[in-house]
């Protein structure tokens, strides 16, 4: 029968894991989506009460969905590099800022597909294939399998105010759908980096049609990455406020001068985008 595992139990202690981090060794997938095995990072004042306190405990707490979460804790499993978001998060509840992270690894090939609503053709570096069209699936099993382990095993704060989706380039793009097509979800992103041209600019044109509820949202770009992201990022910005988002209320927007498109760039913006993202979200 699955549990959560202390990270060591099954990763070992060769690790740059810090805090309190569990592991579930797999979700079952749905349609068309592969399972996969689930990390939690648990915030000190939560840790501390150990399982059987967790179970009777009065605080309820943000909880923070990460894409690509491989790369959030642990630089031993990531690509190209960790996000440090366990460091980060240990800092921010020394600052009164506690949240629960859960970090969803991809599935290397499936990427793509789980990150992108809408099937196209992929034309990058000489590449033709069809990529996509899974994002709506990969949501409602986040949604639907993924959280409900989450809540029913962890004091989470269910609002949509306190629960937010976070995640870089096409984890990025995969986030700023999720405010549109899971609203009642989710009222918090972390949308760095986001690649948003994919579709002619569905995304965009979405935001406009539809309206957005009101949510608390950090978009960020660095500006030595790929050609036409920071002008996308811009663009992105201005369909935000002309949805009624209002800047240093709630929308975040950051340009780092010569940040590209990387997991050091990501994790040295974090600790800010967290605080802006956590401000009205805490504990209780």
């Amino acid at each position: 029968m699955s549990r959560w595992y202390a990270y060591e139990e099954l990763h070992g202690t060769d690790h740059s894991v810090s805090g309190c981090v569990l592991a579930w060794p797999e979700v079952e997938g749905g349609t068309g989506i592969p399972g996969r095995e689930i990390l939690v990072y648990l915030p000190p004042s939560l840790a501390a009460l150990g399982p059987e306190g967790m179970a009777h405990a009065k605080r309820r707490y943000p909880t923070l969905y990460f894409h690509d979460g491989q790369n959030v804790f642990d630089e031993r499993t990531s690509f190209v590099g960790e996000w440090h978001a366990d460091e980060t998060l240990e800092l921010l509840a020394r600052e009164g800022h506690e949240a629960i992270a859960v970090a969803v690894p991809n599935t290397r090939e499936a990427r793509m597909a789980e990150y992108n609503p809408w099937r196209g053709l992929d034309r990058r570096a000489g590449r033709r294939r069809w990529v996509g069209g899974q994002g709506d699936a990969y949501l409602d099993w986040l949604v639907g399998s993924v959280k409900p382990l989450i809540d029913g095993s962890f004091p989470t704060a269910g609002e949509r105010s306190a629960t937010g989706i976070i995640g870089s380039s096409m984890g990025g793009l995969i986030s700023m759908y999720a405010l549109l097509s899971h609203a009642d979800v989710f009222g918090l992103a972390g949308v760095m980096s986001p690649s948003i041209g994919w579709s002619d600019y569905r995304l965009l044109r979405l935001i406009r049609e539809r309206g957005l509820r009101r949510a608390r949202i950090h978009l960020d770009m660095g500006g030595r990455e790929w050609r036409g992201m920071l002008r996308d990022a811009r663009r992105l910005r201005d369909a935000l406020v002309e949805a009624r988002l209002v800047e240093g209320r709630d929308l975040r927007y950051v340009e780092e001068r010569y940040a590209t498109h990387r997991e050091e760039a990501w994790a040295r913006r974090l600790p800010d985008a967290l605080r802006f993202l956590l401000a009205e979200a805490r504990a209780g």
